[in-house]
């Protein structure tokens, strides 16, 4: 079936792995008909979206690129990602910066949100 996020790659874009991702992911549980799927292609971070997008970023850059993310906050505080926070955030990357921005910054979304960069370590 091959991998789920197949558009969200680094090969198709000048063959190399990219220096930069910047992302504003999708947040939330996963759907039915792809649960299973990336369930399997990504158990560290298969509790919400916005992890899986996250995790698939930094494996498409490149040893020492930056991802660029803003997303809900919960991630960095909720127990349920903390497989997430010790295995990719801290495992594969490292934090560079991040801003705790609370209640109204992305439109109409009822969600706390954070701002923050990683460096890939991988």
């Amino acid at each position: 079936a091959g991998d789920p996020l197949q558009g969200f790659g680094g090969t198709d874009h000048g063959g190399g792995a990219l220096d930069v991702v910047v992302m504003n992911p999708p947040f939330g549980a996963l759907a039915a008909g792809t649960k299973t799927q990336l369930g399997k292609a990504y158990p560290r971070s298969k509790n919400d979206l916005l992890a899986i997008f996250v995790e698939r970023g930094l494996e498409v850059m490149r040893t020492g690129g930056r991802l660029g993310a803003i997303t809900s906050r919960t991630c960095f505080f909720l127990s349920s990602f903390q497989k997430w926070r010790e295995e990719i955030v801290l495992g594969i990357a490292q934090p560079e910066v991040m801003a705790d921005l609370g209640h109204g910054i992305m439109d109409d979304a009822m969600v706390e949100a954070a701002a923050y960069v990683l460096e890939n370590r991988a």
